[in-house]
């Protein structure tokens, strides 16, 4: 007769909702809590456990594995030239003196390399906290620094002290550093290339469900987390998806009250409407709060310039809270609370970053998304008019953050700061991006108006800023640093070389640096690959006539911003042989379309190979140099 209590160790009853969303289930009947607050019938299947190894395996096993190893070590002091991860580890258990077996050895396990006996791909479980220990110890070394939005002290306590991670509130943020870390971290060489993908987007699909159906700070959290992942894949709708949920969170979290009205308006009578929420918690809940509200509005605001289309960009906060200084948001909690709320305001460089995204560029954005007519000179000139206005606040701008770069890098020791790279490259981004669309006319109104010679020697000098920013990077500092950087750095290529074909001038020698750029930022974000082939392309058809490139036209017409051709050049590069990008700096001279794929021109523009040829005047503005 089977033993009732084996039978209960081998088996137990489990809801099938919260087995598909693997979140802790409490068994009640007839509903269990999480399908009572999702209004859904709670059903229970009988689900069997794997019987675990038996006493002492283990221990026996390492002993086996520690033998093995001495065995091959002996092999290669004997010159048989063997490699230990080429050593088959059965072969040489066969041939052991030793006659012991492991008869009860999992094949997973029995096949394993001594590198990989720490975590095979069928028990790699990303929610354990052995794994997600060293999975936020990869986020706060290579992310924290220019997406600062957790308190590191805190968020490992829980990790370290809650017996079940899954209870606490934490558990949404873990799962989504779980989805941007795994990719490349440590025990990324266990999985298979296929696990290393459905991974990550099954955490995000989790994370997200979760989010929309429980809001919390810890959900926001998550959710602009995800976003990096995201936007350094290059599926920008996605991010923006992302972006558009996070402000609604905010929002109802009250997290612009918060920074905009110092709590003046939490459930107190003032001058402006109160609101029903509670106050911060204490010193790490307020500051994680004011954090996730710049975040948002520096995703939204940095990922969007150049666009003419009619964002919702939020107005600037002049007198809003700042996130306080680096150096404080490093100590513990205990510390912080020895600061008052206002001893914390000292400025940082992701706050200056914050200033110019949220403030600066809020002007670069309004001024894009007001139209006017090409065709009508007085027009025309109000424009340049009013351009060369928003320009001077951004060099006067410049030139203040250059006066507080200098205390920075002072109070840092010349230490690497991403946020001051990220800080000097969007202040040239928005300089191309205004300048851009009035520095060459459009086609048909070449010989009537001709270019500006200002704005093309202003976006060069942007250009050339940005290949001095990323002269002096490390490539592991360019490797780990923001992808939010991928876009600034293809701009500037793409400007350079539609410049040059337009003009026909040359190409700038800076370009290469900017192509290795993408290239570095590639080993880790395949958006960064993608737009590496674009401008390798472009590069090896520059002799050639706009209307054979395997581009679309699109990509040599400034009227068009980057992200108005994002997608088409999406489609263009999925299509495009693998192989075809690293053709070089040199057009071979092979038919364009017998190597590449058919032309996928979104529209039949007239071609631009006939402009007459405008030569640069030498620069008449200089932009601020680096500090």
């Amino acid at each position: 007769m089977e033993n009732p209590s084996e039978g209960r160790r081998l088996s137990k009853t489990v809801c099938i909702l919260c087995r598909q969303r693997k979140i802790r289930c409490n068994r009640k009947l007839p509903k269990c809590e999480s399908c009572f607050r999702a209004g859904v019938d709670c059903e229970y299947i009988v689900v069997k456990n794997k019987p675990g190894l038996r006493a002492g395996y283990v221990s026996e096993l390492e002993e086996r594995l520690a033998k093995l190893e001495r065995e091959v070590q002996q092999l290669k002091d004997h010159g048989t030239g063997a490699h230990p991860t080429l050593v088959d580890i059965n072969s040489v258990a066969t041939s052991s003196s030793s006659g012991h077996s492991l008869p009860d050895a999992p094949a997973s396990i029995a096949h394993m390399s001594p590198r990989s006996a720490r975590c095979s791909p069928s028990d790699f479980d990303p929610l354990t906290p052995n794994i997600l220990d060293e999975l936020c110890m990869a986020w706060f070394e290579k992310y924290h620094a220019w997406f600062p939005i957790l308190h590191q002290l805190s968020l490992l306590e829980v990790l370290q002290t809650s017996p079940v991670l899954a209870n606490t509130v934490h558990h949404i943020v873990f799962k989504a550093i779980a989805s941007v870390t795994i990719p490349h971290s440590y025990h990324s060489d266990s999985l298979t290339s296929d696990q290393r993908r459905t991974l990550p987007e099954d955490l995000r699909s989790q994370v997200v469900i979760e989010a929309i159906s429980q809001l919390s700070l810890q959900s926001l959290q998550a959710v602009l987390i995800l976003t990096i992942r995201d936007y350094g894949c290059g599926r920008l709708s996605e991010f923006w998806n992302l972006i558009a949920l996070a402000k609604r969170m905010g929002t109802q979290l009250g997290l612009r009250d918060l920074v905009a009205n110092h709590c003046d308006n939490f459930n107190q009578v003032s001058t402006i409407p109160p609101r029903m929420l509670p106050l911060p918690v204490s010193l790490i809940n307020r500051e994680e709060k004011i954090r996730a509200y710049w975040m948002t509005e520096v995703l939204d605001g940095s990922s969007t310039i150049g666009a003419a289309w009619n964002l919702n960009i939020s107005k600037p906060e002049a007198t809003g809270l700042l996130p306080c200084s680096d150096t404080v948001w490093s100590f513990p909690e205990a510390i912080i609370s020895a600061w008052s709320f206002g001893d914390c305001e000292m400025s940082s460089a992701y706050s200056l970053y914050v200033m110019l995204v949220t403030n600066e560029l809020f002007h670069v954005h309004r001024f894009l998304q007001q139209s006017f007519d090409t065709q009508s000179a007085t027009e025309r000139a109000r424009r340049q008019s009013e351009c060369r206005s928003v320009d001077e606040a951004l060099i006067a701008w410049r030139a203040r953050f250059a006066t507080t770069q200098v205390r920075i890098n002072s109070e840092n020791g010349g230490a690497f700061d991403p946020n001051v790279v990220l800080t000097h490259c969007a202040l040239d981004l928005a300089t191309i991006s205004l300048y851009q669309r009035l520095a060459i006319p459009p086609a048909g109104l070449e010989e009537a108006q001709g270019p500006w010679y200002h704005a093309i020697q202003r976006c060069l000098d942007a250009c050339d800023s940005i290949t001095t920013v990323l002269r002096a990077l490390l490539d592991t500092h360019l490797e780990n640093i923001s992808p939010l950087i991928i876009s600034c750095i293809f701009v500037a290529a793409r400007f350079f070389l539609v410049h040059a074909k337009l003009l026909n001038v040359e190409i700038p020698r800076n370009l290469d640096l900017l192509v290795y750029s993408l290239k570095t930022c590639g080993l880790r974000w395949s958006y960064a690959l993608r737009l590496e082939k674009v401008i390798r392309t472009a590069t090896a058809d520059h002799k050639m006539p706009t209307t054979m490139s395997s581009l679309p036209v699109q990509f040599y017409d400034l009227q068009y911003s980057y992200l108005d051709i994002d997608e088409a050049l999406r489609v263009w590069a999925e299509g495009l042989e693998p192989w075809m990008h690293l053709a070089g700096l040199e057009h071979p001279a092979l038919d364009a379309n017998a190597i590449l794929m058919p032309n996928v021109n979104l529209t039949g523009m007239t071609a631009a190979d006939d402009r007459a040829n405008f030569m640069p005047v030498a620069g008449q503005l200089d932009t601020a140099q680096l500090a």
